[in-house]
């Protein structure tokens, strides 16, 4: 029995599986960005900063270092 088909159709059927694996991606993905429901993201243009969320400072709740227990006593 001659088994050098088993390389070309592996191949094939990876390929095949990547690509419909991609199209229900690219589908869940549209199918998202058209629901108003879900919240824009902070780096989105149109989203509640603009486009520059990552640029906010932090909050100054989270910058309390003195209530932080010491890591190396």
């Amino acid at each position: 029995m001659d088994w050098s088909w088993i390389v070309p159709f592996l191949a094939l059927f990876t390929l095949l599986s990547v690509l419909v694996y991609a199209l229900i991606g690219k589908k869940a993905i549209e199918e998202r960005k058209h629901d108003p429901s879900v919240p824009k993201s902070t780096l989105a243009v149109d989203g509640p900063f603009g486009g520059v969320g990552f640029l906010r400072p932090v909050s100054p709740s989270a910058r309390k270092l003195d209530q932080v227990e010491p890591v190396l006593e």
